[in-house]
């Protein structure tokens, strides 16, 4: 059980991370992700709690829809 415990902590790092990116969470490839951790037997209660919040974390950040005009952003602000 140690070891969900560590792959959820690498996951909600990834996340809290990608959310101040928010194009580049892919939220399918993550809410899968997350959703496969949420099957599998003998989670704690806290586990599941922690997973939860996360599929809101994702559900709630919406990529704009133009990358073009994300990346230009990302040009502008790194200079």
């Amino acid at each position: 059980m140690k070891s969900v415990s560590a792959e959820i902590d690498m996951v909600e790092k990834t996340l809290h991370e990608l959310v101040r990116r928010p194009r580049l969470i892919r939220s399918t490839y993550w809410s899968t992700h997350v959703e496969g951790l949420l099957a599998r037997p003998g989670l704690r209660v806290q586990d599941k709690q922690r997973l939860a919040a996360l599929l809101d974390l994702i559900s709630a950040v919406a990529p704009t829809g133009d990358l073009s005009q994300d990346l230009r952003a990302d040009a502008l602000a790194a200079t």
